[in-house]
């Protein structure tokens, strides 16, 4: 699906500059009955259709009809088939807005939302909020009420943009990956997410997007299968423009990602960058290491890339609306009646529901829940797994290892120096650690117990920027 645009996204096509919400009611193409225009009211007793004659309308499809805009209160109902007479309601033309309709995706109040997160048909969700922690967690709700359908689609579309940050993979190591003290410098949050995959930047210069489906329908190369073999979506000259990742469980799957379009590409190479030397060496074995790779921006605008791929997502995964009605309704009634709705439902378009969540949007108590949790320093850091830090002091004869435990804990400190007087400086952390105590892995917690000012300013600012 993104392949596709990928790769043709410079062939000329219709400018979009914003999201289209307001539905229009398509106009359908309809396949007559061979010699259509020749019948006469001649032909009734041969076709059998002399019941149809003094065929009336009842209220209620009158009704329908005047909310399309195919029914004129002027001249009363249409015609019967046994007139012949040609209908005066026109069909819109391409160049001509049909009657507009509300549907459901224009409205954002809570109790459509919960409907379309468990509706059996395929629908694309699209976040104007900019709370990383907040859109994780309403990805989450969606997957986790996203029904399994035995028979037609359930697959889910999403996209968001979160404001300045840093996104880890669930299994990784953020002393290792990130440059923290640079990040506490800009004030900017650290995320950790419940896929697995390897650590991006986000800001307002990129997209990213989640495709949801069945477990036995998943393959990560099916939406972007212009990659490479670790699942990057990558340009012509290698430069990859999009990392992701996936989630597979109880019967469920996700595919999502970023996709850089206009990022700040100093920045990003600045936060992911550690010099070992100041920063110290992790070596954290059981977590799963990103992959440096050569990047760089699609340089397109972000509604540009969100409406194409929703376009592709309705013409791969969308369903034929049942209320597509025909402008003329002899032309509709034939085509049932010959037995050819399916080959019109084959060419015909198709569509999703298309819901757009701002701020307004009453959200259910289940995502606030999974936001605090995503907030947590238990989850960020504690969730790292057991790793050692070690540090090497620039001018003085000391060396520093933390052992990390489960949960964040400092389970051990070493201490390599020849000069006793700078190992009788960290006495009050050893013993501390030595006792059971649990003390959180951060630079603040570490400094507090140093009996140096300078030494603990150095090993907190090292550790992650909080002395």
């Amino acid at each position: 699906m993104l392949t596709r645009w990928l790769r043709f996204q410079a062939r000329p096509h219709r400018h979009i500059t914003a999201i289209n919400w307001k539905h229009q009611v398509p106009c359908r193409s309809f396949h007559n009955a061979p010699f259509h225009d020749d019948l006469t009211p001649a032909d009734d007793g041969f076709l059998n259709l002399d019941d149809f004659q003094h065929y009336q309308e009842s209220p209620e499809v009158q009704a329908y009809r005047e909310e399309l805009g195919l029914y004129n209160p002027e001249s009363g109902a249409r015609e019967t088939l046994g007139t012949r007479q040609k209908s005066t309601t026109k069909s819109p033309k391409n160049d001509e807005l049909a009657p507009k309709k509300q549907f459901a995706h224009e409205r954002t109040d809570s109790y459509t939302f919960a409907a379309l997160c468990t509706t059996k048909a395929p629908v694309a969700f699209v976040l104007r909020l900019l709370d990383p922690y907040l859109n994780l967690a309403i990805e989450d709700y969606v997957y986790n009420t996203m029904p399994l359908a035995q028979i037609g689609n359930c697959n889910r579309l999403m996209f968001y943009v979160n404001s300045p940050c840093v996104v880890i993979g669930k299994n990784q190591n953020p002393w290792k990956e990130v440059n923290l003290p640079l990040l506490s410098d800009l004030k900017l949050p650290l995320v950790r997410r419940r896929s697995g995959g390897g650590t991006v930047v986000h800001d307002f210069g990129n997209v990213n997007y989640s495709f949801m489906t069945a477990k036995e329908k998943f393959d990560r190369f099916t939406f972007a299968n212009l990659v490479n073999e670790r699942g990057d979506i990558i340009t012509e000259n290698g430069d990859k423009v999009s990392g992701s990742a996936y989630k597979l469980s109880r019967g469920k799957s996700y595919h999502h990602g970023t996709m850089l379009l206009d990022l700040k590409l100093d920045v990003l190479r600045k936060l992911l960058h550690r010099d070992e030397l100041s920063l110290g060496h992790v070596h954290s074995p059981s977590a799963v290491a990103s992959v440096k790779s050569p990047v760089a921006n699609l340089g397109i605008e972000k509604e540009d890339f969100i409406n194409v791929v929703i376009l592709k997502f309705k013409e791969t995964y969308g369903s034929v609306s049942e209320n597509r009605v025909a402008g003329d309704p002899e032309e509709y009634d034939q085509t049932e009646l010959l037995g050819l709705q399916g080959f019109v439902e084959a060419y015909s378009e198709r569509d999703c529901e298309t819901f757009l969540i701002n701020e307004d949007l009453e959200l259910p108590e289940e995502i606030l829940t999974v936001r605090d949790e995503l907030k947590t320093w238990e989850w960020k850091f504690g969730a790292t797994p057991k790793f050692e830090h070690r540090f090497s002091h620039p001018k003085q004869d000391l060396h520093v290892t933390f052992n990390i435990d489960k949960k964040g804990v400092i389970s051990e400190v070493k201490i390599d120096s020849k000069s006793t007087s700078m190992k009788d400086l960290f006495q009050f952390l050893q013993q501390v650690v030595e006792r059971g105590d649990a003390v959180q892995y951060t630079g603040s917690n570490v400094a507090g117990f140093i009996l140096d000012d300078g030494l603990s300013e150095w090993l907190g600012n090292a550790i992650d920027g909080s002395s």
